[in-house]
């Protein structure tokens, strides 16, 4: 009974980082039996994918309303999308520099592979035609977050522009966030068992064996993931930009960032993501805005595998590529985040356009599988750091930020 007390007691992310270890120990004694236990982190992913869409809904149509300027709207929304855009770049830069200097793929001995369709970038026809619902309700329940983040702007603008005749409506989606935000509480308290489950299943099913012959591979999307997350989105946007001590930054972001680590979802990790970002002294307007809109466009880490993958496919396959084909992979990177944002499996799609644009073998994406869970648990880092070091940097410029109402997380 005690023993309950004190682990009530405890903060959220002391609870998830006890899941954490007792799953990565559970997965390593009990081996491959370790996946009786992944239904747990099946209950939390679709716990938290159960509250994504009404959620964003909600925060979105309310944050629409109170910017009450569409020309605001449009400002926020523009600079946004140029920090995700600008941040995709530079990440596939370093990702392309370390990985070269470091030979991922040199002495590699290629394995079976398998076989894969090339996609291309969709057109920015089809780009734009795909952002609007036909119907909204199959949007949200088939969770197309580009297509309700579109019509949730619309909705809360317009409400907005009827004034008191719109008001009742605001009010009920004001009162239904409210209740979203309650039921998302109730449901990261779960979040500790849900990842236990998660580590248990991955180290019981990968182990070490699996990892020795990609090592460097491995090593490479990791030490890029960090440092373009301490250096560029802690240190250049929220230190020098948002004005935000990059160890208070981190320190307040880690709930997110080892949450979305186990569960490699950042659609998953809005609801904690919002919440940390908030604490940074973001406000209401502006979180609910960019933290959306970046788990389905910001594709930072995501870009970074592309530019692993690409070099390692490269250096296996003993295919020189230029330093004109190495610029041409980080624009069609950026591109392709663009055209495949919101598309299930987008990280996929977005590595055989990739491939595609350099004449580089699909059969990547084969020698890649093994690992691509270990590798999806360092990219998914920087795309949700970056979306809380993207909100920092457009409140900031816009009067929103309030850093000194940071609440201390030091005792969780």
């Amino acid at each position: 009974m005690n023993l309950l007390k004190k682990w009530n007691k405890l903060g959220l992310f002391t609870k998830i980082m006890i899941g954490f270890v007792l799953g990565i120990l559970a997965g390593f004694v009990l081996g491959p039996k370790a996946s009786a236990l992944a239904f747990l982190g099946t209950i939390l992913t679709r716990l938290l994918t159960m509250v994504v869409a009404p959620l964003v809904l909600g925060l979105l149509i309310c944050a629409a309303a109170d910017v009450k300027d569409f020309k605001t709207l449009g400002k926020i929304g523009g600079k946004t999308l140029a920090i995700f855009l600008g941040g995709t770049a530079v990440a596939v830069a370093i990702g392309l520099i370390l990985c070269n200097f470091m030979q991922i793929g040199a002495g590699f001995v290629m394995e079976t592979t398998g076989s894969y369709d090339a996609s291309e970038i969709p057109s920015v026809v089809d780009t734009l035609m795909g952002i609007i619902p036909t119907n909204p309700f199959n949007s949200l329940s088939t969770q197309n977050l580009l297509q309700i983040i579109f019509f949730s702007l619309l909705l809360g603008f317009s409400l907005i522009k009827l004034g008191d005749k719109g008001a009742p409506v605001l009010n009920f989606f004001r009162a239904w966030t409210e209740a979203w935000k309650e039921i998302t509480n109730i449901v990261l308290e779960f979040t500790p068992y849900g990842v236990f489950g998660l580590m248990a299943d991955i180290v019981g099913k990968y182990g070490v064996d699996v990892l020795l012959p990609y090592l460097k591979t491995i090593i490479a999307c990791y030490l890029t993931c960090a440092l373009f997350t301490i250096f560029v989105q802690g240190g250049l946007m929220a230190g020098v930009y948002g004005g935000i001590s990059p160890i208070k930054f981190f320190s307040t972001m880690k709930e997110a960032m080892l949450f979305v680590f186990a569960t490699c979802s950042s659609v998953a990790t809005i609801p904690l993501n919002l919440k940390c970002t908030k604490k940074l002294g973001v406000s209401d307007k502006i979180a609910d805005f960019v933290i959306p809109f970046g788990a389905v466009m910001n594709m930072n880490g995501t870009a970074i595998y592309e530019a692993v993958a690409v070099v390692f496919a490269s250096q296996v396959f003993g295919i020189h590529l230029t330093i004109s084909q190495q610029v041409m992979v980080m624009v069609t990177a950026v591109l392709a985040s663009i055209g495949t944002a919101g598309i299930p499996g987008s990280g996929l799609v977005m590595l055989t356009i990739v491939l595609n644009a350099v004449n580089l073998p699909l059969e990547t994406i084969g020698l890649l599988a093994g690992i691509d869970r270990i590798l999806n648990m360092a990219r998914v880092i920087p795309n949700i750091v970056g979306d809380a070091a993207t909100a920092v940097v457009v409140a900031k410029s816009e009067g929103e930020l309030h850093p000194g109402l940071v609440k201390e997380t030091a005792n969780d």
